[in-house]
């Protein structure tokens, strides 16, 4: 599965101008760090006049915050396709830990972007907001079924749901920072990282899954 593609390039916009420069601005990311990244840079990749930028965002941090959601929107597609196509609940949260680690590894400056702490301000932002909820909701009523979820609460509500987006993200950071190696030996990858995970994880909860 190719999880560098924005949500722009699989369909959830209609490639206008706004779009390009989102993708432009994530395929950016792909190769160099954040502080490389400037309205006037991300005009000249597209081939606009940095002032054609102004009409969709008014600064830098505008267009950052969108670039978030977009990578937001990119793991709510991934989750929506292991609830979707998945009906064994420890073979859900294989997939959905395999997958959350293999984004990060493949958008590091993406991953590091939406959990920056630039990000948390932008959190007030309708579209990161709702793009950021999506993500924690799917995952809320994958375990507590279809309305649980209640955006004013607080996650801790959700224990089990934050369990498990606490482990992967705490496994991806930790990979991206090189706390934890994935390529000194052939054994040593991302995927057997996301098993190692999910089985720890599973010793505990099998007993859910059992009631």
């Amino acid at each position: 599965m190719n999880v560098s593609k924005s949500a722009s390039q699989q369909g959830y916009h209609k490639g206008n101008l706004r779009d390009r420069l989102i993708s432009t601005a994530e395929s950016l990311l792909q190769h160099e760090e954040l502080d490389a990244l400037s309205l006037r840079r991300v005009a000249r990749e597209v081939g606009v006049a940095p002032s054609a930028i102004y009409n969709h965002f008014s600064n830098l941090d505008e267009l950052l915050a969108a670039v978030a959601a977009d990578g937001y929107r990119q793991l709510v597609v991934l989750e929506q396709s292991a609830y979707d196509s998945i009906a064994d609940p420890e073979a859900v949260l294989r997939q959905l830990t395999g997958d959350y680690l293999n984004f990060a590894a493949a958008n590091p400056n993406l991953y590091r972007l939406m959990f920056s702490r630039r990000v948390v301000g932008y959190r007030a932002l309708p579209e990161v907001h709702e793009a950021g909820d999506t993500s924690f909701k799917l995952a809320v009523e994958w375990w507590y079924g279809k309305g649980s979820y209640d955006p004013a609460r607080s996650a801790i509500h959700y224990p089990y749901a934050l369990a498990v987006w606490s482990l992967c993200h705490g496994a991806a950071m930790s990979m991206l920072d090189g706390m934890v190696t994935t390529s000194e030996a052939p054994d040593q990858n991302v995927d057997a990282l996301a098993t190692v995970l999910a089985d720890a994880f599973l010793q505990g909860a099998r007993s859910v899954f059992s009631k």
